[in-house]
């Protein structure tokens, strides 16, 4: 099984919550429906559907403001819509770890030679990004602990048995994460995030029980968080 690392930044993202409409709030970093859409538009697979994981990590504390904005109107563009609130994730920086047998061969061979069918962008049209790849690994090692775990990756909640709080970490939780992409815009359950919200390392026992669509996974130096 084969990991491609690569990283993704720009001066802002928003990654929408779906129960917001007059006042549109952000997730505060790249959802996971976020980042295989992101494959995806690299490949120039539409409905991209895949089993393949990923882990994010955050590469700059998570920061956002309240902007208004004026959308073009949905008739050719020709008026304006009343000004919309957005909640903008200010000058973003992720390290996405994508890993499986599926698309992880072909993502490697797009991003070492630089290209892409579609633009990338952080969660918004206006956000546009260009991946940078770090490394590519050919084995991934998956373990599950009883012990302590260190990652700096987010790590889902529902993994966490217990968490070991760190002195002058700031701890974070996000929730209502669309998890699973089933294709033709259909989504399956959800995921909650525990995150330290400058990019510093989580510690944390995780539960006995494994859950099979998560993961914990050692790749190259790092200990990630894979969902």
């Amino acid at each position: 099984m084969k990991a491609v690392v690569f990283d993704v930044k720009g001066t802002i993202a928003h990654f929408r919550k779906p129960d917001t409409t007059s006042t549109q709030l952000t997730y505060p970093f790249m959802t996971p429906t976020a980042i295989k859409g992101m494959v995806g538009a690299i490949l120039g697979i539409e409905d991209f559907v895949t089993r393949d994981k990923v882990g994010l990590q955050l590469l700059s504390p998570v920061r956002t403001v309240a902007q208004q904005m004026s959308m073009l109107g949905k008739d050719g563009g020709s008026t304006f819509n009343r000004p919309t609130t957005i909640e903008l994730v200010i000058d973003p920086a992720y390290r996405v770890f994508y890993v499986g047998d599926e698309f992880s061969e072909e993502l490697d061979q797009f991003l070492q030679a630089g290209h892409a069918v579609y633009p990338p962008y952080l969660g918004s049209a206006y956000a546009l990004t260009w991946p940078r790849i770090q490394s590519t690994y050919d084995q991934v090692e998956f373990f599950w602990s009883d012990k302590k775990v260190e990652t700096s990756t987010v790590v889902p909640s529902r993994i966490i048995k217990e968490l070991l709080l760190q002195e002058g970490h700031h701890y974070s939780r996000a929730g209502g994460f669309l998890h699973e992409y089933k294709g033709q815009r259909i989504f399956e359950k959800s995921i909650d995030f525990i995150y330290e919200r400058n990019g510093r390392s989580v510690k944390f026992i995780p539960h006995q029980n494994i859950d099979e669509n998560i993961k914990i996974a050692r790749i190259g130096e790092e200990i990630v968080c894979l969902f």
